[in-house]
Formats: structure tokens, C-alpha cells, sequence
């Protein structure tokens, strides 16, 4: 399974070029032959860009010049030919290193010269050191990768076990302020009925003049009104009746339930600030500690919108908007059709107003304030079962 590439002529593309398209997908044993007794100016050029940019270990190998003998003569131990010398400068060779193909202390893959053509077979020595090489480093990325995973898992297991101490605790006390939430404003739903009724008197007391005058100067839409005075349609009558009846349903509906919020805001703090802040720190605790168990993720998604299910239920008011379009049954009859003048509008707008009943408008609110109320506390102890 091996592969051999003879660089082009450097002319033609150099072999840095040629390395550049085999370094990434083989492991490379690179061979230099030299033909010389030293390298050129071009040679040392093309070694220092392969050694910037590959870092390769490279066999240097002197090809013995034709007609002479494949023997070479022994040098003495200290008698250092030029080659040698020049691959010193361009540090492919070190003296802590033996350039004969013993491996180094530190068993990494050095560059190595072979002046003698009968140790050629010291290529085999070297290209086991390169494989080696890439070995030790392959197996030193998978152990930096075993360990990280090792330590993601030691670390889960400390934060589940923690969170399996911590969240019972959690959810025991996210119950019990719930509950006590509910309690209070079941209570306030209970008792203060009568105190809504005044309320409602009061305001349609306040805003009386103030919901006339806008019936009065009010313009219909999608109706024609004739600017001679003449009498609509019995179908268009109905229309502007009911747009008058909208106005002063639309205008009460605001004031009554902003004082409604405003009654009972003093929980807030209390008891929704608190299941709010409990609620947070057990979705934080979810987040980090569920997404390794995928069997857990429904418990997850459940605890995730625990709190903007639930608070949205219970504390906002905003299903007021609908409680006097039920209870409003406005009846006017005529004996001809009449002009839309601002008598009329305002007069509509009267008989709109003096029809609502403010003992029934405060039971129904409360009525339905504890149908709301019940529903959220039911959905909201069982998503805590659930998680």
C-alpha cells in the first residue's frame, strides 16, 4: 500500500508544490536525493520552504556519481563532509541527534543523511520512525479527546447528583408558594365582589359624561351617513348602535380592569416575584443538566414554559376585554327609521349605559376570575408532576 512520487523537474513545479498536494491525505515518507557533493543556492531555497512549511523529517540521500565505486570509503568519526555541514545550518541535522538512523531520546522522527550507498537500507529504519511518528501523534489526540469526554462525564454526574439533592427542594417550594398565591387570590375573588360592584359604579359614574361626549362626536365605519339629515336603513341602525355599544364596552372594559390589576398588585412582589425567580433557577438547572438524557427532554420542555404558561394565566387580567361584551344586551326600538345626528348617538350611548348592571358585571368578573384561577392552578400542578 505504498505509493511512490517523483517530484517533477523544479522547472516544471517545485517540490514543495508537489508535497503541498500529498501532505494532507497520505503519510509521507520523503526521500532527497542529492547528486552533488553539496547542495545549490535553488536546493537550499526549496529546503528552507519545505521546512517552513511542512516540517517534515526528510532521508537525505548522496546518489553515489557514476563510474565510481558503490563502496565508499570510511570516514573518520569526526570528519564532517559540506553536506552534512550545510543541512546542519538549515537545522534538518542536529548534534544531539545521531544522523545514522539510531532513534533519539525522545523517540520523535528525525531528518537523516546517508552518504553511503550501502546504507541505503537505513531507509527502512527511517520510514518506521516517520510511521511511528504520526502513530504516537494520532494516539495523543485520541487520548486528549478521551479525557475531555471523561471529564464531561464526571462533571454531569457531579451536577446531576447535586441537582438530584437541590431540585426536590426546589419544586417543594415552588409548590408551596403557588399555592399560596392561589389562596390569596381566591380569597380576594371571594370578598371582594362587592367591592367591585362599587368600583364599577364609580367609574361609570366618572366616565359618564366623558363616554357620551365621544358617542356624540363619534364617525361609523363602513356606513354612509346622509349629511341632509335623512333617516338609514333599519340594517345601518343596527351597525351604529353596535359600534356605540363597542365604544363604551371597550372604553369601561380598560378602566375596570386597570384598577382591578391595581387592587391586587401589591402581590406581585410577594408572590409572583418569588415564583417567578424559583421558576428561573429551576429552567437554569434543567438546561444544564438535562440535555445529556434524551428520555428527559419532555420534562424539560415542560419546566422551560412553566412560567410563561402559568403566570400569564393567573396574574394578567387581559380576559376582562371579554367580560361585558357578554354581559351588554343592548335592545332599542323605534317606530320609523331615525336621523344619525349627535342627539341620537348620545342618546343611544345613554340608554347603553344606564342597561349595565353593575351586580352582575362584579359576578361575573369574579365568577370567571375563579374559573381562570382553578384552571391555571390545576395546569400548573401538573406540569410539576410532570417535571
Amino acid at each position: 500500500e505504498v505509493d511512490v512520487v517523483v517530484a517533477p523537474c523544479r522547472g516544471f513545479q517545485s517540490a514543495e508544490a508537489t508535497l503541498g498536494e500529498y501532505v494532507n491525505q497520505v503519510l509521507p515518507v520523503v526521500i532527497f536525493a542529492i547528486s552533488e557533493a553539496e547542495l545549490s543556492s535553488s536546493d537550499e531555497n526549496e529546503l528552507r520552504e519545505i521546512k517552513e512549511k511542512f516540517s517534515l523529517p526528510i532521508f537525505f540521500f548522496k546518489v553515489p556519481e557514476t563510474g565510481v565505486e558503490l563502496i565508499s570509503p570510511k570516514k573518520t568519526e569526526n570528519e564532517k563532509s559540506s553536506l552534512y555541514c550545510q543541512l546542519m545550518d538549515l537545522e534538518y541535522l542536529s548534534t544531539n541527534h545521531c544522523s545514522c538512523g539510531a532513534p533519539g531520546a525522545d523517540a520523535d522522527a528525525q531528518s537523516m543523511l546517508v552518504e553511503q550507498f550501502e546504507k541505503l537500507r537505513l531507509l527502512s529504519t527511517f520510514s518506521r520512525q516517520v510511521l511511528q511518528k504520526h502513530l504516537v501523534e494520532a494516539a495523543t489526540s485520541l487520548n486528549e479527546v478521551h479525557c475531555r469526554c471523561l471529564n464531561i462525564f464526571i462533571n454531569q454526574a457531579f451536577d446531576m447528583q447535586r441537582d438530584l439533592q437541590i431540585t426536590p427542594k426546589r419544586l417543594e417550594y415552588t409548590r408551596k408558594k403557588e399555592n399560596e398565591l392561589y389562596e390569596s387570590l381566591m380569597n380576594i375573588a371571594n370578598r371582594k365582589q362587592e367591592e367591585m360592584k362599587d368600583m364599577i359604579i364609580e367609574t361609570l359614574s366618572n366616565m359618564k359624561e366623558e363616554l357620551l361626549e365621544d358617542a356624540a362626536n363619534m364617525e361609523f365605519k363602513d356606513i354612509i351617513i346622509p349629511e341632509n339629515g335623512e333617516p338609514v336603513s333599519s340594517k345601518d341602525i343596527k351597525c351604529c348602535i353596535k359600534q356605540i355599544q363597542e365604544l363604551i364596552i371597550s372604553r369601561l372594559n380598560q378602566a375596570v380592569a386597570n384598577k382591578l390589576i391595581s387592587s391586587v398588585d401589591y402581590l406581585r412582589e410577594s408572590f409572583v416575584g418569588t415564583l417567578e425567580r424559583c421558576l428561573k433557577s429551576l429552567e437554569e438547572s434543567w438546561e444544564v443538566s438535562v440535555h445529556p438524557a434524551r428520555s428527559l427532554e419532555k420534562s424539560k420542555d415542560v419546566s422551560v414554559h412553566i412560567t410563561s404558561n402559568y403566570l400569564k394565566q393567573v396574574w394578567w387580567l387581559k380576559w376582562l376585554s371579554r367580560v361585558f361584551l357578554i354581559i351588554i344586551i343592548q335592545r332599542i326600538t323605534w317606530v320609523s327609521p331615525p336621523a344619525i345626528t349627535s342627539d341620537w348617538k348620545r342618546k343611544v350611548a345613554q340608554d347603553a349605559i344606564e342597561s349595565l348592571s353593575a351586580s352582575k358585571l362584579a359576578k361575573s368578573i369574579c365568577s370567571q376570575f375563579r374559573t381562570r384561577l382553578n384552571s391555571s392552578h390545576e395546569a400548573f400542578a401538573a406540569s410539576l408532576r410532570q417535571v
